[in-house]
C-alpha cells in the first residue's frame, strides 16, 4: 500500500472551501468511479479498485490523505499531480 498526503493552507470561507472540496471528490469519482460521503468536515472517497481517500477541511487548511492499493500504484503519480493541480488552482 502506498500513500499520498498533501496539505494546503487557504483563506476561503467554510462554504466555499466545502464546495471546492466536494468538487475535487466528485472529480475523483467521475474519473475513477467509487463513492463519496461527507462526515462532518471530512469527505470520504472510496473505490474498490484500490483508492481510499479523505479530504479534511479546517479553518485555514485542507488535508488530502489517499491510500492506494497495489493495483493503483501504477497511476500514483498521475493521481498526485491531479490533486496538486486542483488544489493549486482552486484552493490557492
Amino acid at each position: 500500500m502506498s500513500r499520498i498526503t498533501i496539505q494546503r493552507s487557504h483563506d476561503l470561507d467554510k462554504k466555499t472551501l466545502r464546495k471546492k472540496a466536494d468538487s475535487l471528490a466528485k472529480s475523483l469519482q467521475k474519473q475513477y468511479g467509487g463513492n463519496v460521503r461527507w462526515e462532518g468536515d471530512t469527505a470520504h472517497y472510496s473505490y474498490s479498485g484500490g483508492i481510499d481517500a479523505r479530504l479534511t477541511l479546517a479553518r485555514d487548511s485542507i488535508l488530502v490523505d489517499v491510500k492506494l492499493g497495489v493495483l493503483m500504484l501504477m497511476v500514483k503519480r498521475v493521481i498526485q499531480r491531479e490533486i496538486e493541480r486542483y488544489l493549486d488552482e482552486q484552493i490557492g
